[in-house]
């Protein structure tokens, strides 16, 4: 009979090469993975950066507006004096959540010069699957009665459906007390669709329905909007910062403002 020959056994090289490749192969499926949600916005926006310095509420960004209390007192509590912890919001959101001057979403903005930042009407955004970790990191109002439920909602890969919305955060009802809000701190995991955008009640408002995709926000609250800020836009490790506010240059007395921190869920 012929003599069996014994199989060749792999070199040291071979086999460390294999598991180097496996391993790489691995990181690079953690990493594209680990891109959790992306944003999908108008042509033409983008993150833009700013810096302290340019809270003057003078309308640029957008965001950047006065607000008023209910005694019809003026306050520096736009979203933008909140994130860095300044203005009349020092000491409302801990040293734990405090990210600064983190780029927001919307149209050129100059910073230098203090000028434009236009809201992108159409903001929503793309799930890869996997779940989501949403922290309430504020819940602001000059009345305590007066605090917006927030959530998201389904929508299509081109933000044109509205579909099912989502509770995330409880807010105070409506009629405006009827409901215990959550407090701030609370922290809920999701898993949205694969393309999705975020929603509030304005509960001061007869519970009128503000959307980030704009089209679909009631009349009532028209001039509503939200504002959209990333830790690191761009990195698989960042985290959307989501402001529903009032109209900028509120007037109204009770001058909302919910922030809602959604990060990838880290099993």
């Amino acid at each position: 009979m012929p003599s069996r020959e014994p199989k060749p056994v792999e070199s040291t090289k071979t086999v460390r090469a294999s598991l180097i490749l496996l391993i790489a192969m691995a990181v690079w499926a953690t990493c594209a993975m680990s891109y959790a949600q992306s944003i999908k916005g108008s042509t033409g926006a983008g993150f833009q950066t700013w810096k302290a310095t340019d809270l003057n509420n003078n309308g640029a960004p957008y965001w950047d507006a006065v607000t008023e209390n209910y005694l019809g007192n003026l306050t520096n509590k736009n979203v933008g004096f909140c994130l860095t912890g300044s203005g009349d919001c020092v000491g409302i959101l801990t040293s734990v959540f405090a990210p600064g001057p983190i780029p927001f979403w919307g149209m050129s903005y100059d910073s230098v010069s203090d000028l434009h930042g236009a809201i992108d009407p159409a903001v929503y955004f793309q799930s890869s699957g996997t779940r989501l970790k949403a922290t309430l990191q504020l819940q602001l109002s000059s009345k305590s009665t007066e605090i917006n439920e927030f959530g998201w909602f389904e929508t299509n890969p081109t933000g044109t459906v509205l579909g099912p919305k989502h509770l995330l955060f409880k807010g105070s009802g409506v009629p405006p007390g009827s409901l215990t809000p959550d407090p701030a701190g609370k922290v809920v995991i999701f898993k949205p669709t694969p393309f999705f955008g975020y929603y509030y009640r304005d509960v001061s408002e007869l519970g009128c329905l503000v959307y980030t995709l704009s089209s679909f926000t009631d009349p009532a609250c028209s001039d509503h909007n939200f504002a959209v800020f990333a830790t690191k836009p761009g990195s698989h490790r960042n985290s959307f910062v989501i402001a529903g506010e009032d109209p900028p240059g509120c007037s109204d007395g009770d001058c909302n403002l919910t922030l809602v921190k959604v990060a990838p869920h880290e099993h």
